[in-house]
Formats: structure tokens, sequence, C-alpha cells
């Protein structure tokens, strides 16, 4: 049904485009161009795929980018002009209740040829800028913050961590595209490393070319992670049930070969001498059709309540669900998820994204009733093989002590 109801979709947002540019040209080249290219575009990046028919992961990147750029800014061209249409309806019933009526109806001036070249260039707007983002979605970016907590040890004074999510290695034609994000991340030589979840879009097999790349990720005191929903092996339609199982078992196992020990609804302690502090991790938990396989009270069942807690959970939505209000407090849990849509704007402070609407927290840190969230915008990227405004992100985290003791 997906499949036939985005071939209708597209189709009518092609026609809606060919109308726009029928008023703003009559050279039947033009026309001729736009249909081959759109359908064309269309057959190749989206026909194909649902046949399982594979052009090369290169290639198909390049497709699903240029016809997710197209579809966005036909999608905006229509609205205008279906607005435009809307008012067109309204006013030939007018007329024509003006004419029963026998009242002289005076014509106005045709205005479909300024709406046509306003809807063409809004447009173009977003389709350009899509189209450069799929050149600029390796511009790996750092965010620090330096968070001062009062059940922080004073051992952990200073203490960095650095958190990565949503690598999403299927998506990726080479270890080259991201080895520069990598490097990053060593640069940072923290004292933990914290991977949220969706290491792969679809399967376990995608991580297999990577992992020697992963284990060369250092830490002084251990890497972990936890599962996101893309890592359930739930999005293969190839897979039963039992294989999807399978897989999961697949995926943690390449993970520990990656160096990461993955936590699923579970605790450990880390320590530095006698003091310590909580790192607890959940599987996925989200809101609406997602997975809730987390289970934050067994994750905490183990955990000293009197010491700083840190929790990993891949989907930003577990936070106000469920994480506020539990019953062991959480002094800073660790998200991603959202990717912040890959596109959006963020300057002098301000940041918007189309994904806010859907998520309240969407990316960076957020504070409510003393916890804080921190919702990385992702290292990766799926569907859209760029980003535009909203760039890859590492985060690296400092912890300062208020002066609280803590031993075991």
């Amino acid at each position: 049904m997906f499949y036939v109801f985005f071939t209708l979709f597209y189709i009518a947002l092609v026609f809606y485009g060919h109308s726009a540019l029928k008023v703003l040209s009559r050279s039947n080249r033009v026309m001729w161009v736009f249909w081959v290219l759109t359908l064309g575009l269309f057959f190749a990046g989206f026909v194909l795929r649902a046949f399982n028919i594979s052009l090369g992961t290169r290639v198909e990147l390049y497709l699903t980018g240029f016809l997710f750029a197209v579809t966005f800014g036909l999608l905006l061209l229509s609205f205008f002009l279906i607005l435009e249409d809307v008012v067109r309806l309204f006013s030939w019933i007018r007329a024509k209740l003006k004419s029963m009526l026998g009242t002289p109806h005076h014509t106005r001036i045709d205005r479909r040829r300024f709406i046509s070249a306003t809807a063409v260039t809004v447009g173009a707007l977003p389709f350009s800028s899509l189209v450069i983002g799929m050149g600029a979605r390796n511009k790996y970016t750092l965010h620090t913050y330096d968070l001062v907590f009062d059940r922080l040890p004073s051992a952990f004074d200073g203490y960095t961590i650095v958190q990565i999510s949503d690598l999403h290695l299927g998506s990726f034609a080479s270890l080259d595209e991201f080895q520069p994000g990598l490097d990053l991340i060593n640069e940072q030589q923290s004292d933990l490393l914290l991977f949220t979840g969706d290491m792969v879009n679809n399967k376990s097999s995608e991580a297999r070319p990577y992992i020697d790349a992963l284990a060369a990720l250092q830490a002084k005191d251990g890497k972990f992670a936890v599962l996101g929903n893309h890592d359930y092996g739930s999005y293969n339609r190839d897979f039963d049930e039992q294989m999807a199982k399978d897989d999961v078992r697949n995926l943690l196992n390449i993970q520990r070969q990656m160096g990461f020990s993955t936590l699923n609804n579970q605790s450990v302690k880390i320590s530095r001498g006698e003091a310590f502090f909580n790192l607890v991790g959940v599987e996925n938990w989200g809101s609406g059709r997602f997975l809730k396989a987390g289970d934050l009270k067994k994750a905490t069942s183990q955990i000293d309540d009197s010491v700083f807690t840190l929790l990993m959970s891949h989907d930003p939505s577990h936070w106000e669900a469920e994480v506020l209000n539990h019953e062991k407090k959480i002094d800073l849990c660790l998200s991603g998820h959202t990717h912040g849509f890959q596109f959006g704007v963020e300057i002098a402070g301000y940041k918007w994204s189309p994904i806010q609407y859907r998520y309240p927290q969407w990316a960076g840190m957020y504070e409510k009733n003393n916890h804080l969230l921190n919702v990385n915008r992702g290292f990766g990227f799926l569907g859209y093989p760029g980003r535009f405004g909203i760039w890859p992100e590492i985060t690296r985290i400092g912890l300062k002590s208020s002066g609280f003791s803590s031993v075991e």
C-alpha cells in the first residue's frame, strides 16, 4: 500500500509541477525534460528499490537524495498552487452565482503566472538546499558542555564523556566517508565513550565492514552502548520474527568485537578508586508506534540512588514519558534518534527543524525539574543522504562536582 500511495502522490506532485512550468514556459522541450527527469528519477530511485533491484550503494544514495529533494520541492510548489486552485474555485462559484442573479461580474487579471512563478521559486529553495546538503553530510561538528552535579563524587571532577549516536552504518558507501568523524572522536581522549543506539539500518551485516574502525575508538574507562529502534531487525522485510531475534544476537556480538559493552536494561558502576557513579542503559523505548522494550525499573534495580546516575536511552520521548518521574533520580539522560531531521536552521542560539513538531526535545541540552537530557543530532544519516543546517554531531560532556564524596 505504501508503494501505491507514494506513486500516486508523486505523480500528482509532478502534474502540479508541470502546470506551473507550463504557465511560465510554452516550450515543449522544457516540458519533456521536466517529465523525463522527474519520472526517470522516480523509476530509478523508487521503483527499482521497491523490486529489490540494486544499482550499488553509492548510486542508490544519490538517487534517493535527488528523489527526496525533488519530492520536497514539488510538495511546496504544489501547496501554493493548491491554495490558488481553491481561491479560483470559490471565484468561479461566485461568478456563477452572480451570473444566475443577473449581477455584473468583473473578471480580475489572471494571477496564475505570478503564483506559478512564486511556487517554482519557493520549491527551488528546499530542492537546492537538499542537493547542497548531500555534499555536507560528513561535516562533523563537536558540541561541548560543562555540567555541574551535586551528586557527582568529587573523584570525577573533570571527567569527560563523549557521546555518539545513530551511526546507521548501512547508509555509508565506504569507511572513507566517516573516518574523519572517528578521528575527531579519538582526539577528545575521553574517559568514557557512550553510543546511544541505531548502529545499523536494517540488519547486523551492515556493521561488519566497520568492526576494525570502530574497535580503534578509545576511551580510558571503556565504551558502552544501547540498542536503537533500527537495531532489532524489524525494518528488514526479509526477516521473520526468529530471524530478527538472531540478527540482534549477531549485532550484539559485533558490538563486542568493536569493544562496546551493550547495556540491555542493565547498570554498571564507573569507578575511580572507591568512588563511583551509576551508568544505566535501557533497550529502545519510544512513544507511539516505536518499540517499547526498555525496562527502566529493571535497569535501575541494582543502583545506589544516593549518587550521580547517567542513563542511556535511544529515544528522547522516553525522558518525559518515564524518566523524569521515575522513583530513582536520573541526573543526566543521553539520547539520539531524531537526527534533528537532518534539515533545519541553527544560527546564534536559534534553532528550528520540522522534527520539533514531533519531538519537543530534538537536538541539544534540555533541563526540567533538575534533570538534564542531551539529544545528540546523530553521526550518520538515514533515507535522505545528506544534511543541511543540522550537521552530524559528536558530543563532549565535561562533568564537574560540587564536592560530594561517595564510597562503595
